[in-house]
């Protein structure tokens, strides 16, 4: 029963700004916004990001391709963010979100204390 309430909280968490991403030529703009965030809110400990991914019960090409898109956003963010000499202080949580998106919240660690 704890999981489910946890994964109800990370669910309806606020995040600054929440992402459905759907192919690769979206990663682009995508991580200008999770940089531009990130470097705002990074002296406060106050990010926080949710990137909605495709997710099918029938299809495993659908989920593969969510899980190579999101391995493609956590190398590029991971880059941009070491460019701007900034240390990642990152928290994720990858979840279902419903029956059509898999979840993936990203929080400053200051926040998950907050949260459990």
């Amino acid at each position: 029963m704890f999981n489910l309430i946890y994964v109800q909280s990370i669910i309806s968490f606020k995040a600054l700004k929440s992402v459905e991403i759907h192919d690769f030529e979206g990663i682009p703009d995508l991580i200008d916004k999770m940089v531009e965030i990130y470097s705002k809110s990074y002296t406060d400990h106050n990010f926080s990001f949710r990137i909605l991914l495709p997710r099918s019960k029938d299809s495993q090409i659908i989920n593969n391709l969510a899980k190579k898109l999101g391995l493609q956003i956590q190398h590029d963010f991971l880059i941009e963010i070491r460019k701007l000499k900034l240390k990642p202080q990152i928290r994720e949580f990858r979840y279902i979100h419903d029956d059509n998106r898999f979840g993936w919240l990203l929080i400053d660690p200051s926040i998950y204390e907050s949260m459990v």
